[in-house]
């Protein structure tokens, strides 16, 4: 068995990293630590037995690394499938597409004054616990016509969210950060409490 190359449960664990890694970039701001502490305690190890696999396997009997070769670096098309989107940015990208439309309908009723309850919903892929209008701390109060919200995520403490500001930029902050994401969108980043 060790001289074959890796079969499901291998190429599932490997695509399990991949999938973690690529939800945990699906944020305005990526969750960096834990996808750095992934790659290495949970993908480190996955590594590791590949190349005593394909090591021990070349040993024994080269014929069975060479006559195989696609399927012995499958699991590296997969790691570099990963790193590509990582680089660039789709699993964000792609979420936040499919989120936008009712992340701007619900930003226009905070914007309106007319905020709903404070009830977590789903708007598009992300969940929101929080929405009020953006508080500037130049103007000392709400900028009429802003949003701002904080998405909450099922794996971790979330301390991420979205500005929605038509007109003019967010203030960075010592606690907190924004990306800007392309027309009135801002991606925002606040103190984590640690």
């Amino acid at each position: 068995m060790i001289t074959k190359p890796p079969g499901w449960p291998f190429l599932t664990a490997i695509s399990a990293v991949g999938i973690m890694l690529l939800y945990w970039a699906s944020v305005p701001h990526w969750y960096t630590i834990e996808m750095f502490l992934t790659a290495v305690f949970a993908g480190g190890p996955l590594v590791l037995i590949w190349g005593v696999r394909i090591g021990t396997a070349a040993l024994k009997d080269e014929s069975a690394v060479s006559g195989r070769l696609w399927r012995w670096f499958l699991p590296w098309l997969i790691a570099a499938g990963v790193v590509v989107a990582l680089v660039a940015d789709l699993p964000f990208r792609m979420r936040f597409a499919v989120s936008e439309p009712s992340m701007e309908a619900f930003s226009r009723t905070v914007a309106a004054g007319t905020s709903p309850d404070d009830s977590c919903r789903w708007l598009g892929l992300y969940r929101v616990c929080w929405a009020d209008r953006y508080f500037s701390y130049e103007k000392d109060g709400e900028v009429p016509g802003s949003a701002a919200f904080s998405s909450e995520e099922w794996a971790i403490y979330s301390n991420t969210g979205f500005v929605w500001l038509p007109e003019g930029r967010p203030e960075e902050t010592s606690d907190d950060s924004y990306r800007h994401l392309g027309g009135s969108w801002y991606g925002w980043q606040g103190w984590d409490k640690w």
